[in-house]
């Protein structure tokens, strides 16, 4: 059980889907590592190796090794990372896609993702989201999405404020051991002090409709 004041939903089973290995850290490591504390068992599928090609097997195989620690940080139970190339995406078709998602981890009650609703979104994230929203459609799970933005501009979705575990959280970054330690997106996430995220709902058991976003 969870000793926070506003806790995650509760769930058996949570499936998190991520385009790039930082995201499962930098953005979810908080959220992931706070459903793993409150009894949640926790897996991760990632959809590429990183935000811009590398042609380096090397490279690559440090980021999977790094992703896997930090992974074991916030309490998740596994991590399966997959070998699309990065931007490349919106080349597999939403379906196939949702499929791999689903056989990472089927029969979940939830799956976690990143907003990509705002028009800045990356691409990869944009793919990411509407991957993970047909998984969920598939089998009836409900899809919450991590979010930056204030509730009044969730366009309507249902938006949760949770506390979340920023030392667990900082524990994983630290895992990624490729990236500078004066890295813009280190330093930007390591000066979070507020113990709370918000998760837009953007699926529930009962959604029919699909979720608006734009074109990716």
């Amino acid at each position: 059980m969870s000793n926070y004041v506003r806790p995650v939903p509760a769930a058996r089973a949570l499936l998190v889907v991520c385009a790039h290995p930082y995201d499962a850290t930098f953005a979810l490591g908080g959220v992931i590592a706070a459903f793993a504390g409150a009894g949640t068992s926790v897996h991760i599928v990632c959809l590429t190796h990183g935000r811009t090609p590398d042609p380096r097997p090397r490279r690559r195989l440090d980021r999977a090794r790094d992703l896997g620690r930090a992974t074991r940080q916030l309490g998740a139970d596994d991590v399966t990372l997959l070998g699309h190339p990065p931007g490349a995406l919106a080349l597999t078709s939403l379906d196939a896609l949702a499929d791999e998602i689903l056989a990472a981890r089927h029969g979940v009650d939830a799956i976690l993702t990143i907003d990509a609703t705002g028009d800045d979104a990356h691409p990869d994230h944009v793919r990411a989201m509407r991957a993970a929203f047909r998984a969920a459609a598939k089998q009836g799970s409900t899809l919450y999405a991590w979010t930056l933005r204030t509730g009044q501009a969730a366009r309507g979705h249902q938006v949760l404020v949770v506390d979340v575990d920023r030392e667990r959280q900082r524990a994983a970054t630290a895992c990624h051991t490729g990236l500078p330690a004066d890295d813009p997106l280190r330093r930007r996430w390591q000066r979070l002090a507020d113990r709370t995220e918000r998760l837009v709902v953007l699926r529930t058991e009962r959604t029919a409709a699909p979720v608006v976003t734009r074109n990716g």
